[in-house]
Formats: C-alpha cells, sequence, structure tokens
C-alpha cells in the first residue's frame, strides 16, 4: 500500500507527543475519518496509520489532550492574522489552511471552542476544543503549510493572552427554528467581504450551520443563502459588517486644528464597530509613519476627551483594550 500523508506524519506528530488521526476532505467538507477521534492517544493513532496509511489528511483534537489551542482566523489576509498575534501574542507555529486561511497554534490554558466569540466584525474562531487538520494535509485547494515555525516548536509553545471567557464580549447565540436563515444570512454577509470565492464563503456558511443552527438546515438552503450573500457582495450592495468614519461637523471644527488626532480617531472608526473592544498599540504609529511621542499624545487626548476609553491596565508584554467613549456617541 502506498504511504500517504497521514502514514508519513504520523510519527512526526507522535514523537512531539501529538496523537493524530485520519480525516476526509471532500470539497469543502471535512471530517474524521473514525469515530471517537477526540480520545485517540498515541497507541491507537499508531494502528490508524497503519489502517489508513493512504489517508491524505490527518487531523488531531484541541485541548486537555494534546495541550493545544489554535486561533483560526478564517481569512486570507495577513492584516487580520497580524492583528490577531497583536492581541493574542506571537505564536512561534502558524499554519496557512487547504482555504489559504490562517492559524496560530498555542498551549492550552483552559480556553473553550468558541465560534466567532469576539462577533462577526472579527473572522477568528478560538478552538480549545474539537480538533483542528493538520499539516501538510492536502486541502480542497492546496496543502496545509506550516509558513512560521517547526514542528520541534510544539511542545514549548505559549499560552494565548486575552483568550474569550465567560463574561466577555457574547458570542453568537445559538440559532434556533425560525430565526436559523436569517442568522445564517447575516453571518454569510458579513464574512463575504473576506472570501475570494463563492466556495469559500460556502465553507463558511456551512460551518455555522453545522456549529450555530439547531438543527442544522438542509445543504440546499445553506447554498441557496450563501448564493444570495455573494450576489449582494458582488454587486457592491452588502454593507453588513462595514465600518466607515463618520464625524459630524461639530466635531470636525475641533478637530481641525489637530490633524494628527483627527486622524486616528478616523481610521479607529473605520476599523471598530460601536460596541468593539479594540487595542491602539504603539505599533500602529509605524502605519501611520508618525514618531513614537506624537502617537502616544494622540492617543492620551483620545482617553482625555472621551472618545475612546481604556478596559485593562497596562502591563509587560500585553497591550492596552479599549472600548469607544461618551464623546463618540454623542457626536
Amino acid at each position: 500500500m502506498e504511504v500517504g500523508v497521514f502514514g508519513k506524519w504520523q510519527p512526526e506528530y507522535s514523537a512531539r507527543g501529538l496523537p493524530t488521526f485520519p480525516v476526509k476532505v471532500i470539497g469543502n467538507d471535512k471530517r474524521p475519518a473514525v469515530r471517537g477521534y477526540m480520545k485517540v492517544g498515541s497507541l491507537t493513532s499508531e494502528r490508524l496509520a497503519k489502517q489508513f496509511a493512504d489517508a491524505s489528511a490527518f487531523g488531531l483534537a484541541c485541548g486537555r489532550l494534546t495541550g493545544l489551542t489554535v486561533l483560526d482566523v478564517d481569512c486570507k489576509d495577513e492584516r487580520v492574522l497580524a492583528d490577531a498575534l497583536a492581541r493574542h501574542g506571537e505564536s512561534p507555529f502558524v499554519v496557512r489552511t487547504g482555504s489559504g486561511n490562517f492559524q496560530a497554534w498555542y498551549r492550552h490554558g483552559g480556553e473553550k471552542r468558541q465560534v466567532r466569540p469576539w462577533g462577526n466584525e472579527l473572522p477568528i474562531d478560538q478552538l480549545g476544543d474539537g480538533y483542528v487538520v493538520a499539516p501538510p494535509s492536502e486541502g480542497k485547494r492546496m496543502a496545509y503549510q506550516i509558513v512560521q515555525g517547526t514542528l520541534d516548536d510544539l511542545p514549548n509553545l505559549p499560552f494565548m493572552q486575552n483568550a474569550w471567557k465567560p463574561g466577555d464580549q457574547a458570542r453568537p447565540r445559538t440559532a434556533y427554528e425560525g430565526e436559523r436563515n436569517k442568522a445564517l444570512w447575516r453571518h454569510c454577509m458579513h464574512d463575504a467581504h473576506h472570501c475570494d470565492t463563492l466556495d469559500d464563503l460556502l465553507d463558511v456558511a456551512r460551518t455555522f450551520n453545522d456549529t450555530s443552527c439547531m438543527p442544522p438546515l438542509d445543504d440546499d438552503e445553506v447554498v441557496k443563502v450563501a448564493k444570495s450573500a455573494w450576489k449582494y457582495t458582488m454587486d457592491g450592495t452588502n454593507r453588513i459588517g462595514r465600518h466607515g468614519a463618520w464625524l459630524s461637523a461639530a466635531s470636525l471644527d475641533e478637530m481641525v486644528q489637530d490633524p494628527y488626532f483627527t486622524t486616528l480617531i478616523a481610521w479607529l472608526q473605520a476599523q471598530n464597530g460601536p460596541e468593539a473592544r479594540f487595542l491602539v498599540a504603539d505599533g500602529l504609529r509605524e502605519k501611520f509613519g508618525w514618531p513614537r511621542e506624537q502617537f502616544r499624545r494622540v492617543r492620551r487626548k483620545a482617553v482625555r476627551t472621551g472618545w475612546i476609553v481604556p478596559l485593562t491596565k497596562p502591563k509587560p508584554g500585553k497591550a492596552v483594550e479599549y472600548r469607544w467613549g461618551k464623546a463618540r456617541k454623542q457626536r
């Protein structure tokens, strides 16, 4: 029997204490090829590697069994990945998935599996449970690739910072009968901006249907909703999930003498919705090309004038989180 990706790479992961199992990838559908995959240990994994030696894809569990939490960035935009790493800490192990999206792997610290825990504006899932397909499995478009690090980094991963936990901004609730279509449509409209093709959006729609719709909709209905959202996006009429910078005449009159301040507020508005939690870290000054002290002055002014409100205290290696203040709501 010809040895496939799973048969070749199972010993490599096993040598680093990570039991793996075969996965079937058929179009947009990724499913474990065996039952009880969340409990697969090293001996069972070794047996499966012989039984499914020709499998072209494999996965591993997230959570306590493997000690892994994966930040799943469901987007091809490297800027979204960079923002995610700025929020949650750098990881030495970053993967590009078979769809061209990204994953950052961390050491498990008790995190749960949460789909879109920070709202639909951020196409990011926190996988502290469930499973992930591992590189170099074959995906629907390309093989999963390690774009940063090596397998030797896996035993010494850092913990993820600012993980979602109960009490944080609420994750999308489960959609039940009578509201599933509307919830799926809105989710597709949000995520369509980050998709390159209809197939990408169908992948997003099916994931949401499997994890958030109770019971899941028929696949024909999922395809119908995704195609509708894709048409709006291609026509340029999809405004859901898009933020803009709007400033009243009164606000501009006050800001006109400080263009640095105006630029920061306008940029933050364009990037963050009214209820968002966001960072205004020093690294942002490089994007603007400003001196450090100029950037810090403007940030202090934004806090002082009530435009932004700090939610956390500064700590070494951990940026402060902010929300919008009364000044934005009153303008």
